[in-house]
């Protein structure tokens, strides 16, 4: 018994031209999609970065205010232990570690006259280059003032913690549209004296 042959496939000329135009428009609506979804990617790991800058801060000044009750004392109320625990913080996030700016001499001048070093900055206070972390803490609000002798303090002493950031974009587009961004975080944290 012969075998049957399959049906032969005729194409006539407008599917050719159906296939064709298929392929034109997933081209362009897919770089539209492209870009959609970088720039998505963008803005959720700038929220990312933004909250981890914001618990390094405060783990930072918690870290710096904590009262050891026996020895009534602040052991831990130093620039350099300040900035160990910030960089840890930002460590667990694959961030660089910190550059303390200040270690007791200033604190970034805020741009919209506030008394107590809260954002917004200058942009002179924030990083030169992309995915940079500088770190400032301030004592008191008060330039120039450093917590160098625990017992000279009757508390009420403010801690502000402030980690300045400049965010580089990964999606070239959205890095040459809009440059880099800056990202600050700050927390304050009142030191209790014996």
């Amino acid at each position: 018994m012969p075998v049957p042959s399959p049906p032969k496939l005729i194409l006539k000329k407008g599917h050719l031209s159906q296939r064709g135009q298929s392929l034109v428009e997933f081209a362009v609506s897919s770089v539209v999609l492209l870009l959609l979804v970088g720039g998505l990617v963008d803005i959720g790991r700038s929220v990312y970065v933004s909250q981890a800058l914001s618990s390094a801060a405060r783990e930072g000044a918690r870290h710096g205010a904590w009262y050891d009750a026996p020895t009534l004392s602040h052991p831990y109320l130093d620039d350099t232990e300040i900035k160990s625990t910030v960089d840890s913080e930002l460590a667990a996030i694959g961030l660089p570690a910190s550059v303390l700016k200040n270690p007791g001499t200033t604190c970034p001048t805020p741009t919209d006259g506030n008394a107590f070093h809260n954002p917004p900055f200058a942009s002179t206070a924030y990083p030169t280059g992309a995915n940079q972390v500088w770190l400032y803490v301030c004592y008191d609000n008060t330039n120039g003032l450093d917590f160098t002798s625990p017992a000279t303090n009757q508390g009420q002493l403010d801690l502000n913690v402030i980690v300045l950031y400049t965010y580089g974009p990964i999606t070239p587009l959205v890095k040459s549209q809009f440059g880099i961004f800056q990202v600050a975080a700050n927390q304050h944290i009142t030191v209790q004296g014996s």
